[in-house]
């Protein structure tokens, strides 16, 4: 009976244990025929990956082919210290550390224990050198070892691309950044931003696999996508005037220990921008390009908007030009408001040409209100005609739109109309005003302002040429930009005009100064000083602004004493640079038109040359 009983319990045993092994055998069947392909995924996903390979980013140039942001690639070594066969190792090791201190700067003893004590260590991806040339990694290319390549040598070379901007701090704000944020969007200012869809070029990949330490190591295979370099940018900017504007815009910054500033320079005929500064000072009173303000921000243009005014009475042939406006003792009342001039005591009895020249806001307050009254939608309605109801430009990112106040707006009351005649109420930035006054220049013609010239691939000859943007063929009518044109002159040349200071002797200007009041409403009265015309008056060929915002009032603050010096010695500097004007004293100039008989060539030599007295 005990026998059969054991008997009984070894057959179970045996029988228990055959079943675990078939079950066993199975499982192993199964992961490896049925589940393994799935299993070989998730063990593959672990150690090999798609890695993108980034592109070379497009340069971006000024218009003289000066360059203001390029990218520059350096390569890091790394060696796979396994990979190397052990007799190869053995025998040039010491030769390669020699070649290896020499690069590095690092004794030969020391690289040769540091190399030995990675291979002891399996150390597959063993740091070399960083920042290498393209120079530095061929002549590495032929060390001992190194010289049998990626798969026999151990050597591998890693692409590294960097941004740099050759021009430090100036146009630096204009000329931007670009980055990618944690949700792959990009994200950035300036050029660099605006122009990143030309710039950025397409990724490409490569298949990695994990090595020691967690790196990983690139995999030659037929998968691989080479990137594709972005496009080379010209911009506008030319760099000699972008460097004068932003050596007088500061210069003028500090002097009169301003909060920030900014200038622009553009072609009147093209709309191309030549120039563009912008200054903001530091806590510890340092003035940087911190912010794009000739682009960003919008603020009440003041009394540079009193020639948007008097073009819409014009327009509106509602007003005769030598009717007389009374301006009192320069000080009248709307709705228990008082508006003055800024000349104690008034200009009395004066005509719309006077009203600009002298900057009479009492004059240019009686004018709108006595025409548009009952019917300001008729003044917006002209002003909307003038295309300033809109951005300007789409290549820098963050120009707001204009605010300009409607009689259907809640806030709109009796004020409204008169504030606005002389520029408080409404918003306007830089690149705006200056568009405005750029069409007078122009002829009428409202072109957008215009930051490329063209692009092309990296070492083509062949570009894409940008042309200009035509918002409007004519904003005015012939009679009324004629005016505009002899009453900016007048500005600058007629003996009581608020420019008059900058009567230049090489070149003859055009303009319109503002001094307008900012934080009215608060205890502390702040100002913006500015200058907005063109030049040469009398044939223009660039538009400019100068904005200067609350400078120290002890100092000054009147823009024709803050802002318009600034565009005086802009316009000079730029006309001394012009190929076609060539400066001449008197004398030399005499002396040249006795050289010459012809009566043309003796008209051309005067018109075509200044007179530096």
């Amino acid at each position: 009976m005990k026998t059969n009983q054991f008997v009984f319990k070894l057959y179970l045993i045996i029988i228990t244990f055959l079943s675990l092994g078939i079950l066993v055998s199975y499982k192993l069947i199964e992961i490896q025929f049925i589940e393994g392909e799935e299993y070989r995924k998730i063990a593959e996903n672990k150690t090999l990956r798609n890695f993108k390979i980034k592109p070379k980013r497009g340069n971006i140039y000024s218009i003289d082919g000066s360059i203001l942001a390029t990218s520059v690639i350096n390569y890091d070594v790394f060696f796979d210290t396994k990979i190397v066969n052990e007799k190869i190792f053995n025998n040039e090791i010491k030769n390669l550390s020699i070649e290896l201190s020499h690069l590095t700067k690092n004794n030969d003893e020391d690289v040769l224990k540091y190399i030995n004590d990675a291979r002891k260590k399996g150390n597959r991806y063993l740091s070399i050198a960083k920042s290498l040339s393209k120079e530095q990694v061929e002549k590495l290319k032929t060390f001992p070892i190194f010289r049998l390549g990626k798969s026999e040598g151990g050597l591998i070379v890693t692409k590294q691309i960097h941004r740099e901007y050759p021009l430090n701090k100036i146009a630096k704000r204009t000329i931007g950044y670009e980055k990618t944020n944690h949700n792959g969007f990009f994200t950035g200012v300036g050029l660099e931003h605006g122009f990143g869809f030309l710039l950025r070029g397409q990724d490409g990949f490569e298949v990695q696999k994990k090595i020691h330490n967690g790196q990983w190591k690139s995999l030659e295979n037929e998968l691989k996508k080479e990137p594709i370099n972005g496009l080379d940018v010209i911009t506008t900017l030319d760099f000699e005037i972008q460097d004068l504007v932003h050596d007088y815009l500061l210069e003028q910054t500090i002097k009169y220990e301003a909060d920030h500033s900014s200038a622009i320079v553009m072609e009147v005929k093209t709309g191309d921008i030549k120039a563009i500064s912008n200054f903001g000072i530091t806590k510890e009173g340092k003035y940087y390009e911190k912010l794009n303000y000739a682009v960003g921000e919008s603020i009440e243009p003041g009394s540079t908007f009193k020639l948007a005014s008097i073009a819409a009475a014009l327009e509106n042939q509602s007003i005769d030009t030598l009717k007389l406006i009374d301006t009192g003792k320069g000080e009248i009342d709307f709705y228990g408001y008082k508006v003055r001039d800024s000349r104690v005591g008034g200009y009395g009895k004066i005509n719309i040409m006077d009203i600009i020249r002298f900057s009479s806001n009492t004059g240019i307050v009686k004018v709108i209100d006595s025409i548009f009254e009952n019917n300001p939608e008729k003044f917006l309605d002209r002003l909307f005609n003038f295309g300033i109801f809109s951005p300007v430009q789409q290549s820098i990112k963050g120009e707001p739109k204009p605010y300009i106040p409607h009689p259907n707006d809640n806030s709109w009351n009796g004020l409204s109309l008169p504030w606005m005649s002389y520029g408080y109420g409404l918003k306007m930035t830089p690149i705006q005003i200056l568009t405005f006054y750029n069409a007078i220049a122009n002829n009428g013609e409202l072109v957008a302002p215009k930051f490329i010239h063209s692009s092309k691939k990296p070492g083509s000859n062949q570009e894409k040429i940008y042309t200009k943007k035509v918002i409007n063929q004519s904003i005015f009518s012939v009679g009324t930009n004629e005016l505009l044109k002899k009453m900016l002159y007048d500005v600058v040349h007629h003996p009581n005009g608020t420019a008059n200071n900058i009567v230049s002797n090489h070149v003859k200007l055009a303009g319109k100064t503002g001094t307008t009041q900012v934080d009215y409403s608060s205890d502390e009265l702040n100002y913006i000083s500015s200058f907005v015309g063109y030049f040469p008056a009398d044939n223009p060929k660039y538009s400019c602004i100068v904005v200067i915002n609350k400078p120290n009032k002890s100092i000054g603050y009147y823009g024709s004493q803050v802002a318009a010096p600034v565009f005086k010695k802009i316009a000079e500097k730029i006309q001394s640079k012009s190929p076609e004007i060539k400066l001449y004293t008197k004398n030399e100039l005499y002396d040249k038109l006795k050289l010459t008989t012809n009566l043309d060539d003796k008209k051309l030599i005067i018109d075509n040359n200044k007179i530096d007295s």
